[in-house]
């Protein structure tokens, strides 16, 4: 494996957080009437909340939220998820450390924005990361590839360089899209929904296996 980079998505393959998130956004949601399921909310995980929120009242023939009703929503949403302890996936230190001393730099490429980051990621694991790209640095969030071509050139590194870890279908859009090889964790949802990845792992356990077996 010729890979120059890695880059992680957040929620879901560096923290456990996305049962918190559709949990909160189901909440905030139901005010307006609406009925989620927690799939709603998991296959639109990359987009960002506004993106998100946006293609939810859309698909439910909703006119969509204006700036301030949105601002009021998010507010809500915050509130609710920032009441949960999220936890670290296992393995996570490990293997990024693992990485870091084999002078791969890395890349945290997330949807959420600088405040979830703060509230999920102890500053020591943050600390791992040579780049952070959250939904404030990016015009376009994921499926665009912009995210993560952006990371890359903060990187250094071409793309085509570049391995992405993802769990959720469009940030597997967004990383091949960008030109990445994208490797895929099954920690949300089965891998018949992440079909597009280069490659699909049961679990960080497994994932790190084949890095320690096949990177350079």
């Amino acid at each position: 494996m010729m890979v120059h980079a890695i880059l992680f998505d957040m929620d879901g393959v560096i923290v456990d957080s996305m049962r918190s998130h559709a949990g909160a956004w189901k909440q905030v949601l139901g005010d307006y009437g609406m009925v989620l399921d927690d799939i709603d909310i998991l296959k639109r995980e990359g987009m960002s909340g506004r993106q998100s929120v946006e293609d939810i009242f859309i698909e439910r023939g909703r006119p969509v939220p204006d700036e301030d009703e949105f601002r009021l929503l998010l507010q809500k949403k915050n509130a609710l998820f920032e009441r949960d302890r999220i936890s670290l996936f296992p393995q996570v230190v490990t293997m990024l450390s693992w990485i870091k001393k084999r002078n791969k730099p890395t890349a945290l490429v997330t949807g959420s924005l600088r405040r979830s980051v703060a509230h999920v990621m102890p500053g020591g694991v943050l600390s791992l990361f040579d780049v952070l790209i959250t939904a404030e640095d990016v015009t376009n969030g994921k499926p665009d590839p912009e995210p993560y071509v952006k990371a890359c050139m903060r990187l250094g590194v071409e793309p085509d360089r570049a391995l992405i870890i993802e769990n959720a279908p469009m940030g597997i859009r967004s990383a091949k899209s960008a030109g990445a090889l994208c490797y895929a964790l099954e920690t949300t949802m089965p891998g018949r929904l992440l079909a597009d990845a280069d490659r699909i792992f049961r679990d960080h356990e497994s994932l790190f296996e084949f890095l320690k077996s096949h990177l350079d």
